[in-house]
């Protein structure tokens, strides 16, 4: 996890230090999350949320070489639920504001001037906004963590010089949470929510 963090930051300084030919485009970017929350003993429902913010783009003329990040506000939801064999029948839900800062190295490759393809793949560090507590009947049962690292692999297509219409798969590598003495007193559940991206970005 420590290799994957400092290879965020190598990324961050990769944009420094891109050619000054290198060419600067900045917009905003919205869209759709399907999250699914994964953990052992329960079972849990795809959730759909949205996602909205600006970002930047460098890219080096010819080789279509760059990089891609964003800020973007994300809101995603979860339902988890105990299944069958539980000791209890218990049922989650929970909204899960995110602050999301992707960094994906990104090529693109123009077929014309007015059509192209892209691939993108980077990490994504998360800041979750909201309550902590993961409740049920009033009594607290397990918690969401305060930050979460992710990968980010994705494609989609470049039109008419400004559009960018792509799909986004958003694997989680640690943690998001977990739940605590529904199944076993003893047994604690990690959660762990990877979300497919559907985005739409206009570049300026």
């Amino acid at each position: 996890m420590k290799k994957l963090k400092v290879f965020f930051l190598a990324l961050v300084a990769v944009c420094c230090a891109l050619p000054a030919s290198a060419q600067l485009k900045f917009g905003v970017e919205a869209g759709l999350n399907a999250s699914k929350v994964n953990v052992d003993d329960f079972d849990a429902k795809n959730r759909t949320g949205w996602f909205i913010g600006p970002k930047a783009q460098f890219t080096v003329p010819v080789i279509g070489l760059g990089i891609d990040a964003a800020v973007l506000y994300s809101q995603k939801y979860m339902e988890i639920n105990a299944d069958e064999n539980a000791l209890q029948d218990a049922t989650f839900t929970k909204n899960m504001p995110y602050l999301e800062i992707p960094i994906n190295l990104k090529y693109n490759l123009g077929f014309s001037s007015l059509i192209g393809i892209y691939l993108a793949t980077g990490p994504q560090y998360s800041w979750y906004l909201g309550g902590k507590s993961l409740t049920w009947n009033g009594t607290e049962y397990g918690s969401l963590e305060t930050s979460s690292f992710s990968w980010n692999v994705g494609l989609g297509i470049n039109a008419l010089s400004h559009l960018q219409v792509g799909v986004t798969y958003n694997i989680a590598l640690g943690q998001t949470g977990e739940i605590t003495g529904i199944v076993d007193a003893a047994k604690t559940a990690k959660l762990k929510n990877n979300t497919w991206q559907v985005r739409l970005a206009y570049m300026f």
